[in-house]
C-alpha cells in the first residue's frame, strides 16, 4: 500500500477500503492510498509517484514484505516502510527489520497507525525538501 500526498488522482480506489486501514480515514497526512500487490507497479510507483511511505501486510503470498523491501530499498532506500503483521513471529519480524522495514505494527495494535504515518510522513516530507 503506498501513501502519498500527491492530489492528482481522485480515483475512490484508492481510499482505505477495510478494516485494518479504516483508522487512516480521518488523517489529514494522506491524500490517497494505493494498494501495490506486484513488483512492476511497486517500480512504476517509487519512480514516477515517489510515494512518501509504504504500508506492506506482511503475510501476502505472492508479493512477500522482504521482497518489497529489497526493491524499494533499490530505488527508494531512504523510504520508509511500515509493515502490518497478525502476530508476533519473532524470527520473520526481525529479518523485516534488519532489511529496512521502519516498524511493525501489529493487528490488535492498529490504533498505533494513524499517528504513527503522520509522524513518519512529516519528518519524510521535511527530510525530502531539506
Amino acid at each position: 500500500m503506498i501513501v502519498s500526498d500527491s492530489t492528482n488522482d481522485s480515483d475512490s480506489s484508492h481510499k482505505p477500503q477495510n478494516g485494518i486501514l479504516s483508522p487512516l480515514e480521518n488523517t489529514k497526512v494522506l491524500h490517497f492510498l494505493r494498494r501495490i500487490d506486484n513488483p512492476p507497479d511497486l517500480h512504476f510507483e517509487l519512480i514516477y509517484n515517489k510515494p512518501d511511505l509504504i504500508l506492506k501486510g506482511r503475510t501476502m503470498d505472492d508479493f512477500s514484505a522482504l521482497d518489497e523491501l529489497n526493491l524499494t530499498k533499490a530505488r527508494a532506500a531512504d523510504l520508509p516502510v511500515i509493515v502490518l503483521a497478525p502476530d508476533y513471529e519473532e524470527e520473520t519480524n526481525f529479518e523485516l527489520i534488519d532489511n529496512g522495514a521502519y516498524d511493525i505494527i501489529f493487528h490488535q495494535e492498529i490504533k498505533r497507525l494513524p499517528n504513527e504515518v503522520a509522524f513518519i510522513s512529516e519528518a519524510y516530507r521535511m527530510r525530502r525538501t531539506a
